[in-house]
């Protein structure tokens, strides 16, 4: 069985539209939708905005629905001049960036016990880069994609300061509210995991119009990479 998470309506409803004679199991306030895509065996939730909300999904997948692979799908803000609307970001490894044990000597995001940084998946990112170059082989445009590390947080980054701090102190190529929690429970689990995230919005002073006019469009593109790429899981 397949886990796949989105924290938003938008992000989620078109996969939804591919799941075949779905049944619908209601657990914690989550409606979660059990069927196949693909062929292949799926369990699929809407778990909301932040990183408890998707920490309680990701158990639940893995204790109720017996996941074995998560592949979380959602928009992020981009951390890179490069990275542009559009654009698509699949996770090398994830980290939580609020988490602050620095008091105890510990750096930005490390907590006791387990990795600061979590690796992905390599055989899921390699599906996923897959799935990329066969839907946009021969198109005139293609999107820049980009394999990096996810920075997660309970805050919407729009502010200059933090965009230069999260480039610094992680190297990463985006954020969002999610999947650092994901890629904690997916390792305290000992499950593959995988982020796909399209670029909603530069993380700057305009990060909040760019992102809700932007939601949509994304979400179809998110649609068809995630979809695709559970068929190759």
């Amino acid at each position: 069985m397949i886990g796949i998470i989105g924290a938003l309506d938008e992000e989620i409803a078109l996969i939804y539209e591919h799941i075949k004679k779905y049944e619908i199991t209601e657990k914690a306030q989550f409606r979660f939708y059990t069927g196949k895509i693909n062929e292949k065996k799926i369990t699929a939730v809407k778990c909301g905005v932040g990183k408890v909300n998707v920490a309680l999904c990701a158990q639940i997948l893995v204790d109720i629905f017996n996941c074995e692979k998560i592949i979380f799908g959602g928009v992020a803000g981009s951390l890179l001049p490069g990275l542009k609307q559009g654009d698509v970001v699949v996770s090398s490894h994830a980290v939580q960036f609020d988490v602050d044990l620095t008091a105890f000597g510990r750096r930005r995001g490390e907590i006791a016990d387990r990795d600061r940084l979590i690796e992905a998946d390599p055989a899921m990112v390699s599906a996923v880069l897959e799935v990329f170059d066969d839907m946009f082989e021969g198109k005139p445009e293609i999107p820049n994609l980009m394999v990096g590390t996810i920075v997660s947080g309970d805050k919407f980054v729009s502010d200059p300061k933090t965009i230069k701090w999260l480039q610094r102190e992680f190297s990463a190529a985006c954020t969002e509210m999610e999947g650092g929690a994901l890629a904690y429970t997916c390792q305290a689990n000992k499950i593959p995991y995988v982020i796909v995230r399209v670029i909603s919005d530069s993380g700057g002073n305009e990060a909040v119009n760019e992102f809700e006019l932007f939601l949509s469009k994304s979400s179809e593109l998110l649609s068809r990479l995630i979809t695709l790429s559970v068929k190759q899981f």
